[in-house]
């Protein structure tokens, strides 16, 4: 039983596990992009990257060279 649990929602859970993880690695909040995730879960990959690639680009213009 806990097999075919197992394997209903591990397939349900990955795409907020990875755009989770991809927040955390950027210091955002885990469980609100996991929370996210659960909501909106392919639309929040690409609103991660966003963010991500965001941030990126704002702290190259603050750094000088």
């Amino acid at each position: 039983m806990i097999e075919v649990l197992i394997a209903i929602l591990g397939p349900l859970f990955f795409m907020p596990l990875m755009t989770a993880f991809m927040a955390n690695s950027h210091g955002r909040s885990f469980w609100r992009w996991f929370g996210v995730g659960c909501a909106l879960p392919y639309v929040s990959l690409f609103v991660i990257m966003f963010v991500v690639h965001r941030d990126k680009k704002q702290l190259a213009m603050t750094v000088p060279a």
